[in-house]
């Protein structure tokens, strides 16, 4: 989709300043794409198309409920440790 439209001359300067702030050269397309994008993903319209992959370990810490008992078995990690 082509869109054509007019900004008011405070949201345009707006993007120019941030445009001129940025360390690497962008430009005004895909500011406003990545705008929209951010605004439709916060309001549920849109999927973020970034997504959290996690890689298990390949030797797990031999706890099995880590994510409930975390503080006490990061205590005896402690102490095992130190020792």
């Amino acid at each position: 989709m082509n869109l054509n439209t007019e900004l008011p001359d405070d949201l345009a300067q707006a993007i120019a300043d941030y445009i001129q702030d940025q360390p690497t050269p962008t430009d005004i397309p895909s500011v406003l794409q990545t705008a929209l994008q951010t605004f439709l993903i916060d309001r549920g319209y849109l999927e973020s198309q970034k997504r959290l992959h996690i890689t298990p370990a390949s030797q797990g810490s031999g706890y099995s409920d880590t994510s409930i008992h975390h503080d006490h078995i990061l205590t005896h990690f402690e102490q095992d440790s130190s020792a």
